[in-house]
């Protein structure tokens, strides 16, 4: 991408544009969620050929019509979501912060995490959403963690009192 179509990326993501993660249930996978990352451009379906070109310059996404008189390009691929930011990092003004986040949330997004990574990154994930004005947020990192302890994925959490049980009143503990 050259370095003005980039430019005009990162002013189209500052004024009509969005960065998301979301937790999507997904029982078949290991964790039973995964991470949907995206970037999305939205225009009046009336201008829907300006996605087209926006989605021949990034190289992929898809186009949704909302049926409500606007239209988005949007991107799930998680290396071309992470190749747009770091195209238009140097550009964006409004959501600087948005795409230094994402950024950092993407390549830290790995295959064959253990269960304590995925349920950081959905932390992390919820954080995120803090960023955006959106209010459609349906899935927490609260959900996934009682999702993976009720699998035995976790380990349980103890408190400190369980932790001391037993050791006698010795501050030591039991010798």
């Amino acid at each position: 991408m050259e370095a003005s179509q980039a430019a005009y990326l990162a002013g189209f993501l500052d004024g009509d544009g969005s960065i998301h993660f979301q937790l999507v249930r997904q029982k078949e996978y290991k964790f039973g969620f995964y991470i949907r990352s995206s970037v999305s451009f939205t225009q009046s379906t009336s201008a829907r050929w300006g996605l087209e070109h926006l989605r021949a310059i990034v190289g992929g996404g898809y186009l949704r019509d909302r049926g409500t008189g606007m239209s988005d390009l949007v991107i799930t691929s998680r290396p071309l979501v992470a190749e747009v930011l770091r195209a238009v990092e140097p550009y964006v003004v409004f959501k600087r912060q948005h795409v230094q986040v994402a950024l950092r949330l993407v390549a830290e997004i790995q295959p064959r995490a253990t269960a304590d990574d995925f349920l950081r990154w959905a932390q992390q994930v919820d954080a995120f959403s803090t960023l955006n004005y959106s209010k459609s947020k349906r899935i927490f990192a609260a959900d996934v963690e009682q999702h993976l302890r009720s699998k035995g994925l976790l380990a349980p959490v103890t408190t400190s009192s369980e932790l001391t049980e037993g050791m006698g009143s010795s501050p030591q503990g039991k010798l």
